[in-house]
């Protein structure tokens, strides 16, 4: 039990600061509307190319998740983002990004030619996908607060989750399992739609400030650190 005092306390500091650094950032909640646009635009110049407009659309994605993640962390940082800040994201992580994407994807590809193969293969892909969710989780935190190669980052993640599943997850998959479900709901109107697309984007910002401040909270301490502190009221 406490363990569990000790877990909720740390979960009431995150969400807490997470909504407070979510009330003085609005600028963060625009960002993915901001992307969407992006994305849509290039998508329609970029379809006149081809496989080569395939391969700089994908690109383009990658610089705005590396946008995103530069913001994310200057509101995890700093308690403040600014117009700058959002000048400044351009391009940052952008290979970063493209590094993991690649990796995990080449890996992919190989297990589904070769898991193609066998009557299993479906049921088994599917587990290899469940694995990679669970180990590469905290691979966005890791690479705007981590700093290291692709299979570094990879290689973190399985290590950090391996020591902190058991926290982490009640918030990530709870998050996660929120935003799956919004994104699901059906709207008939344009004032629906709008008023979806806000929600959407202010509780992806809000789900990525708490990933990060609970990353940084496990990634600093260890259960027997955080019983210390709790016990001394820290």
């Amino acid at each position: 039990m406490s363990w569990l005092r000790i877990t909720l306390a740390m979960y009431r500091r995150v969400f807490g600061r997470a909504a407070e650094l979510i009330g003085r950032n609005w600028l963060v909640i625009g960002a993915p509307l901001l992307y969407v646009g992006i994305l849509l635009v290039a998508a329609q110049f970029l379809a006149l190319l081809g496989f080569i407009g395939g391969m700089l659309l994908s690109l383009v994605f990658a610089g705005c998740v590396g946008s995103f993640l530069y913001l994310v962390e200057m509101m995890v940082r700093t308690s403040r983002v600014t117009l700058d800040d959002l000048r400044r994201s351009a391009g940052a992580y952008l290979w970063d990004v493209v590094g993991v994407t690649f990796v995990v994807w080449l890996g992919f590809f190989v297990l589904s030619t070769v898991l193609g193969t066998t009557p299993q293969g479906p049921v088994l892909f599917l587990g290899v996908q469940l694995i990679v969710f669970v180990f590469f989780n905290a691979v966005p935190e890791l690479i705007y607060l981590g700093r290291a190669s692709s299979l570094e980052l990879l290689g973190q993640s399985y290590v950090f989750i391996g020591d902190n599943w058991i926290e982490w997850f009640p918030v990530a998959g709870t998050l996660a399992l929120l935003l799956r479900l919004l994104v699901s709901v059906s709207v008939s109107s344009v004032p629906g739609l709008l008023m979806k697309i806000v929600l959407i984007a202010l509780l992806l910002a809000y789900t990525m400030v708490v990933r990060g401040l609970l990353f940084l909270e496990l990634d600093a301490s260890t259960r027997r650190s955080r019983a210390f502190r709790h016990r001394f009221g820290g």
